[in-house]
């Protein structure tokens, strides 16, 4: 079964720099620290044959499996018939028989041959532990911290790394940018090591080792889901040939992964995977991503992108339905979505115009007027937003029989942006409905002035209103201005 929860689109903002890092080591220590270990494996198995090791512990081995594990057939049949590379690898795993060996049980020292057995299986353990891997792996029954570290960044092949490092970006991604990247790393090497006690716990008395980053990858898992929590998240899910893609509540993924583990840790006992450190990396995970919830160290704000991203959907597919019912003039059922989608997505100006629109098709003198405030207290600076409120200011006038009701600071805001798209008589009914208001607002005396200046010279408008300016504010510093252009006319 496989459940992947679907990555979000990669942003300067969220870029994953510690995953990215964590996947670049793994692949390190992989393609050139661990390059050299098929040669090493291949010296050993080599002395093991040439010296003689092989004579003579094979025997014994067999001896101990009829003594010791007579419910184990298919391992005493390998014993006895397999070929040498998998006879070591039978010994090297059975724990209690290589400590009968090293004690002494199963090859007495008062045995003529354990001077020269004891030599060769010392060199032998010495070449075999020389490779990079059996020096760093975390091996069986000994608590090691050093190699419960290290053990996460060991792959056993090409094909374990690949599935690792793909598991590692996807969840990385979501994990790293709720979490900071301090908390991630903390989070992913602690739940690492968790995973590693677990399989420890659950090992301890055999022989063998483990490697690899499933463990710490499994963390994020666990705390992938307890981070997102109720939150509804999209995933992909595979079972044999069914798949398909759905939303769910992050926590529901949590008994899904959990439970797949425990229950092949517990019936599949011949796959070789460490569904044991896939358990506990997931269950230290999950802990620890509570603990950093609780104490107010995840970004909130992150992982809340998907639900905003899909409001955003939904009200875009809203706002079409509502600009459908705007042209069937079902003007109230248009302003309920219009009026939901603004106050979930406050500010865009597009949806302020439909509002207008709605408010023009009404016939409410008051409802007009708010509509239309709010759409020409839009900050105008871009020329596609110019574009959008030049023609609710002109309606607006036409519906007022030029004369506006809005605040004069407002009408003044206006029609600077008027004037701007050279709508100079538009421009000049909105200053008259800001003059006509007491007291002025500031700046009235410099828009009029402006709009003289605006009026091709040789026009009468141009005169009147310079005129205007002169007579109107006297006293301002535009007053001396228009007189001296009164006079060159």
């Amino acid at each position: 079964m496989l459940i992947v929860p679907l990555h979000r689109a990669l942003t300067r903002a969220n870029f994953p720099f510690v995953t990215l890092a964590l996947v670049a080591i793994n692949c390190f220590v992989f393609l050139f620290l661990q390059a050299g270990d098929a040669q090493v494996e291949h010296r050993a198995l080599s002395y093991y044959e040439q010296s003689g090791l092989d004579r003579i512990e094979t025997p014994a081995y067999v001896e101990w499996l009829r003594a010791h594990s007579a419910s184990d057939p298919q391992r005493l049949q390998a014993a006895q018939s397999g070929p040498p590379q998998l006879r070591i690898a039978l010994i090297e795993s059975d724990a209690k028989f290589l400590d009968a060996l090293h004690a002494g049980k199963i090859i007495a020292p008062d045995d003529p041959r354990y001077a020269d057995w004891h030599a060769q299986r010392t060199e032998f353990e010495r070449i075999r532990d020389s490779a990079f891997t059996s020096a760093h792996e975390l091996r069986f029954s000994h608590v090691e911290p050093g190699r419960m570290f290290t053990a996460m960044f060991l792959h056993g092949s090409l094909d374990h790394l690949i599935g690792n490092m793909i598991f590692l970006a996807v969840l990385g991604l979501l994990v790293e940018g709720a979490l900071g990247a301090l908390g991630y790393l903390a989070l992913y090497l602690l739940g690492g090591i968790g995973g590693q006690l677990l399989s420890l716990a659950w090992h301890w008395g055999d022989g063998g080792a483990a490697l690899g980053a499933s463990g710490a990858i499994a963390a994020l898992m666990g705390a992938y889901c307890v981070l997102w929590g109720t939150r509804k998240v999209r995933v992909f899910w595979w079972f044999f040939v069914v798949f398909d893609y759905v939303r769910v509540p992050a926590l529901v993924l949590l008994p899904f992964w959990l439970g797949w583990q425990v229950l092949n840790l517990l019936l599949d006992h011949t796959s070789h995977i460490g569904f044991d450190a896939h358990a506990g990396g997931i269950v230290a995970g999950a802990g620890l991503a509570f603990a950093l919830k609780r104490h107010g160290r995840v970004r909130e704000d992150f992982i809340a992108e998907d639900e905003r991203q899909e409001q955003k959907e939904s009200n875009a597919t809203a706002f079409d339905n509502a600009l459908q019912l705007i042209g069937r003039l079902e003007t109230t059922q248009a302003r309920a979505i219009l009026a939901r989608i603004d106050a979930e997505e406050p500010g865009q100006l597009k949806v302020l115009v439909a509002l207008y629109r709605c408010a023009r098709y009404g016939g409410k003198p008051a409802e007009l007027d708010a509509a239309a405030a709010r759409v020409l207290a839009f900050d105008a600076k871009g020329a596609d937003v110019v574009a959008q409120v030049k023609p609710v200011c002109e309606d607006y006038c036409k519906v007022c029989a030029n004369k506006p009701r809005l605040a004069p600071d407002l009408l003044l805001r206006a029609s600077s942006l008027m004037l701007r798209c050279g709508q100079i008589d538009t421009a000049e009914l909105l200053l008259r409905g800001a003059s006509a208001v007491t007291p002025e607002p500031p700046g009235l005396a410099a828009a009029w002035f402006a709009l003289a200046l605006r009026t091709p010279e040789g026009a009468p408008q141009r005169r009147a209103r310079l005129e205007y300016v002169l007579t109107r504010y006297p006293a301002s510093e535009h007053a001396p201005k228009a007189k001296f252009l009164l006079q060159q006319v």
